[in-house]
């Protein structure tokens, strides 16, 4: 797998995490599932929005590498332009 198929796929997954965490927090909010279905009802809720959440952190943490990793290779041609020091 190259390096744009895989960006793409972490986009995909933070995309998807923070949906499945926002329709957890929408269940809380707009629904009545926490006090009708009792323990039950905070199991899926809280599963929904960890679930997210553990899909979208590891997401923006690869990102975040190649994000310093682009800007290490920047810095490095300037330099070897001469236009830093």
């Amino acid at each position: 797998m190259n390096e744009k198929r895989l960006t793409q796929l972490m986009y995909a997954l933070i995309i998807i995490g923070l949906g499945t965490a926002a329709i957890g927090v929408g269940l809380v909010i707009f629904t009545d599932i926490v006090t009708s279905r009792g323990v039950q009802g905070i199991s899926i809720v809280a599963a929904l929005i960890a679930g997210g959440l553990f899909l979208s952190i590891p997401a923006k943490i690869y990102l975040t590498f190649q994000l310093m990793k682009c800007n290490d290779e920047k810095v490095k041609r300037m330099r070897e332009r001469g236009e830093i020091r």
